[in-house]
């Protein structure tokens, strides 16, 4: 998803979009955890409130990037 920079006061944003805030269990005055991958060149951003378990962590994770891809071959 492709999204604009925003400027916020005298600092720049991004809209992150409902079905994501959703996703991530946050809302309105939340704390978020983020992490930039110099490698990867990606923000991840982490709620606060759950800190994953490093093995249930990686599990989901394969498991989202597995559903994606086979969402997107239509299997």
């Amino acid at each position: 998803m492709e999204r604009k920079i925003v400027k916020v006061g005298n600092s720049l944003g991004v809209i992150i979009p409902a079905t994501y805030l959703e996703e991530l269990g946050v809302t309105y005055k939340d704390t978020v955890d983020m992490e930039f991958n110099h490698d990867l060149q990606t923000l991840i951003i982490r709620n606060q409130k759950t800190k994953p378990n490093n093995k249930d962590h990686l599990e989901q994770v394969v498991k989202g990037i597995v559903d994606k891809y086979l969402k997107e071959k239509g299997l």
